[in-house]
């Protein structure tokens, strides 16, 4: 491994992570599924933004964080080529399935040591990588807030997952709601954004 990408993937882990073997303990999910009805016809997470499409911000994200397993759950072959080409697993739901159905995809894939997941949304390509390194740092569960809206990312206990009864559109929000205010980190506001609609690309070329 090269150098600076060394250094990258060391700018995600706290303290002695990587020495005690933790990484391997750790996955990240990144729900890539979605329908994109807002958006219109065109599917958003192959929309250009920055000079590559959309998902492929969060999906270079998630596989550079070192984690033992990185996976994204696809519905379309676009996408799912964008996530292996940045060395995720690509797992695949049928398309127009809801969120819960993506998350439960997700967790089924995951290897037998993990016992923490990193969840991300492919349509929130303007988080940083200290963005994840502040839950890493918190450790699970942990989420994102901004004011007073838990979101992925969160870094959630396998064992709360797979125990939670997950149904609908709901997706993560019950497992976020369970979740000490303590453990919600505030986070920019812009970095937290998501595109549902082409206007929602706008802010960012500017």
């Amino acid at each position: 491994m090269r150098a600076s990408r060394w250094r990258s993937r060391r700018a995600f882990w706290p303290r002695c992570w990587p020495m005690q073997g933790l990484a391997e303990r750790l996955a990240v999910i990144v729900l890539a599924a979605g329908a994109s009805r807002r958006f219109g016809a065109a599917d958003k997470l192959l929309e250009p933004l920055g000079g590559r499409p959309l998902a492929a911000h969060a999906f270079a994200l998630a596989g550079a964080c070192g984690a033992g397993a990185a996976i994204a759950v696809t519905a379309r072959d676009g996408v799912a080529d964008l996530a292996r080409a940045a060395g995720l697993v690509s797992v695949s739901v049928p398309p127009g399935g809801d969120q819960s159905a993506s998350v439960r995809a997700g967790l089924a894939a995951l290897p037998a040591q993990v016992d923490a997941v990193l969840f991300m949304l492919a349509d929130m390509p303007w988080l940083r990588a200290e963005d994840l390194a502040a839950l890493l740092d918190l450790g699970a569960p942990a989420c994102a807030r901004d004011g007073a809206v838990r979101m992925p990312p969160a870094l959630l206990p396998r064992a709360w997952c797979e125990a939670a009864p997950l149904s609908g559109d709901s997706g993560l929000r019950p497992l976020l709601a369970r979740i000490a205010p303590d453990r919600c980190l505030d986070r920019p506001s812009g970095r937290l954004r998501d595109v549902d609609r082409p206007s929602d690309l706008f802010p960012a070329q500017g």
